[in-house]
């Protein structure tokens, strides 16, 4: 049912109010490297998708944007991933994208996808992420989603660019001016294929399992990337739902990676924990208000070395 425009226009500035008191609740600090974070919710992120994009996965109708997914989690830090051609016909983000960015100011970091959901990329979307890498204050970095191929063998394909196409990204990157990250999406079972060469242009691992009940080996997975790659900087991905199954994560193994998470962000292992995502969080799963509660929880508790 659609609004009249009236009524329209009193949700809108109720709407901005909230912006604008969850900018008061989180101050800004600039980039990615500006400051270090003082509490565990300064490294929390989400990782986001445009609006009833999942429907295609979930079968639930999601109305939840993905700045609305931010402010309901508390989060101050957001992953923006385009839909995959099977999810456009859902929702999608159209260019141009910078106007996306006016509801995520009050956010203290945005990164947005060159490499979406399934692989999905195209050229005029990869240059207008780089020219809004310039403009866009709060703009930390770039994120290639589902980039490697994890059934690739020996002398096919291993990413959905060359390691010549990805130095010309970060070229393009490093002459903003800006320190912009380069995140990546790395599933445990990517751990061990022969990627150096891509991943010494990459700044950040994201280690994602797709199997739910894989998430009681997170630790060991940790340890395992730790061993292959110990010196580049890793986040861990939290699924809020089961996608093969199209249900929630079940309570006990989202408090499981939730709290592994929380370990690791105070031994300095992780720097960011990142939850999946808007489009899912407004559709009834248990381990979303589990998830949230969690967050009011422990969001608030100091990280050691901290300024």
């Amino acid at each position: 049912m659609r609004t009249d425009s009236g009524t329209r226009e009193v949700w809108v500035a109720a709407y901005r109010i909230l912006l604008l008191a969850a900018a008061v609740c989180m101050p800004q600090r600039g980039l990615c490297q500006a400051a270090k974070a003082e509490t565990v919710r300064d490294r929390l992120w989400l990782f986001s998708f445009a609006t009833n994009s999942d429907y295609v996965h979930t079968g639930r109708r999601s109305v939840m944007s993905a700045a609305e997914g931010n402010f309901y989690f508390g989060v101050p830090n957001i992953l923006m991933v385009q839909s995959n051609e099977k999810e456009a016909q859902y929702g999608r983000f159209d260019l141009p994208f910078e106007p996306y960015t006016v509801a995520l100011r009050p956010l203290k970091r945005v990164a947005w996808s060159l490499v979406g959901s399934g692989g999905f990329n195209k050229a005029e979307e990869t240059a207008e992420v780089l020219a809004m890498a310039k403009r866009v204050p709060n703009f930390c970095g770039v994120m290639l989603d589902d980039f490697f191929i994890t059934s690739a063998k020996a002398g096919e394909k291993r990413a959905q660019w060359t390691v010549e196409e990805l130095a010309d990204v970060r070229r393009k990157l490093d002459q903003t001016g800006k320190k912009l990250d380069i995140f990546v999406t790395f599933y445990v079972k990517q751990i061990d294929l022969p990627l150096k060469d891509y991943l010494d242009l990459i700044d950040v691992l994201m280690l994602w399992n797709m199997d739910s009940a894989g998430i009681l080996n997170v630790e060991d997975d940790l340890q395992r990337l730790e061993r292959a790659y110990p010196r580049k900087r890793k986040m861990l991905g939290c699924y809020l739902v089961d996608y093969p199954k199209k249900r929630g994560i079940p309570v006990d193994l989202m408090k499981h990676q939730c709290e592994a998470g929380l370990r690791w962000l105070q031994q300095g292992r992780i720097e960011g924990i990142v939850f999946m995502g808007n489009t899912v969080m407004d559709v009834g799963f248990e381990s979303v208000e589990w998830t949230r509660a969690w967050i009011q929880q422990v969001g608030d508790t100091k990280l050691k070395g901290a300024d």
